[in-house]
């Protein structure tokens, strides 16, 4: 009877001990998958505009006079929760314009469909814009058209324009966003209350932002017809 007993308890101190081994083991393995070892964005935001810092984009104002843009800034990283971030500063001298584009993706694609999901954030003075990749756009349209149907959700949120003359040059595939804007009155740079508006900005992906417009009218765009 003490040999069984004893038996019997060997038996169970070995089990309790590989359980608690096994314990160990499934608490210091990881059960999901690793960051990037790169913060680098690929596809359609890190793309946008060819931004590189140093480099001056010509502008004009509806009003006449001619400025530049200046990329200022631009900066490539990865938070706590394995977000890839790129954002980008465009600053002007005179008159004193800035332009902040802040782009976030995850480290990891399921498909290709979800790279053409990428959007760019851009902030100017009270506006504030979300820009969807053109070719989304473009095949949205496309869908759109095939089926006969208008979509609000399509028309409320961006359009897409084939073709568009700014101050003398063609561009093609221009994509439309419309904009809101911070609540009235703007109190700090962490307030995040927007309301409806009707500015526009006009993008491409290969020439970045072509044309911002004001509520007022006014407006802002690319001067490349003397560049």
């Amino acid at each position: 009877m003490m040999k069984f007993c004893t038996k019997s308890l060997l038996l169970i101190c070995s089990t309790l001990g590989l359980l608690c081994a096994c314990s160990e083991k499934s608490t210091t393995e990881p059960n999901f998958q690793k960051c990037s070892d790169t913060s680098k964005i690929k596809g359609y935001q890190a793309d946008f505009g060819g931004y590189k810092e140093g480099k001056t984009i010509p502008f004009k104002h509806s009003d006449g006079y001619l400025f530049s843009f200046a990329v200022t800034d631009r900066d490539n990283f990865i938070d706590d929760a394995c977000q890839k971030h790129l954002n980008t500063t465009l600053e002007s001298a005179y008159p004193i314009y800035s332009i902040s584009l802040s782009a976030e993706t995850a480290t990891f694609y399921y498909n290709e469909d979800d790279k053409l999901n990428q959007t760019i954030t851009v902030k100017f003075g009270q506006y504030i814009f979300s820009l969807r990749n053109p070719e989304r756009l473009e095949k949205e349209l496309a869908l759109i058209i095939a089926d006969g149907k208008d979509s609000l959700a399509y028309v409320r949120d961006s359009s897409y324009i084939e073709k568009m003359e700014i101050n003398g040059v063609a561009y093609a595939d221009v994509a439309v966003a419309k904009g809101r804007k911070y609540e009235q009155p703007y109190k700090n740079d962490y307030q995040t209350n927007t309301v409806e508006s009707s500015a526009k900005l006009y993008y491409q992906t290969k020439k970045g932002i072509l044309k911002i417009e004001m509520e007022d009218g006014s407006y802002i765009a690319i001067n490349e017809e003397d560049d």
